[in-house]
């Protein structure tokens, strides 16, 4: 059964191609024209680049320039991601260090505070007279 639609499909193809050039011969033009025309020249164009280009190098050519693309690619991704782990360490590291001078400077103030207040009491007892030993 595929046989014969393939067959039919090629009889009807080929008499079409005969009643249409029939035609274009008793009217003397062709049928779209421009459309054909452009037709043709991109059929040129593509037999001029099968008969001129070799394939193998221009395949090859491309496969090397999407590899190099895509490890160019993977790269940069690896990068950002290295970058946002770096970011995220750095907050990381800031928040802990605040937190820890935090932690001893206020221990620090609470110290210099209490020696301070040693000191102004040892001041008051040098300057000023014990009031037991007035009377």
């Amino acid at each position: 059964m595929t046989y014969l639609v393939s067959v039919l499909i090629t009889i009807a193809a080929l008499a079409g191609f005969v009643t249409l050039t029939q035609q274009e011969a008793k009217r003397g033009a062709r049928f779209l024209a421009p459309r054909r025309a452009r037709l043709d020249a991109i059929v040129e164009r593509a037999e001029f680049i099968v008969e001129h280009i070799d394939l193998g190098a221009f395949v090859r050519d491309e496969l090397r320039r999407a590899a190099n693309n895509a490890s160019h690619a993977v790269a940069h991704r690896s990068l950002q991601a290295v970058r946002a782990t770096e970011r995220l360490l750095t907050r990381l590291v800031r928040h802990l260090r605040m937190r820890r001078e935090n932690v001893v400077t206020s221990k620090e103030t609470t110290r210099e505070f209490v020696k301070t207040l040693s000191d102004f009491k040892g001041n008051l007892k040098a300057t000023h007279p014990s009031v037991d030993s007035l009377e």
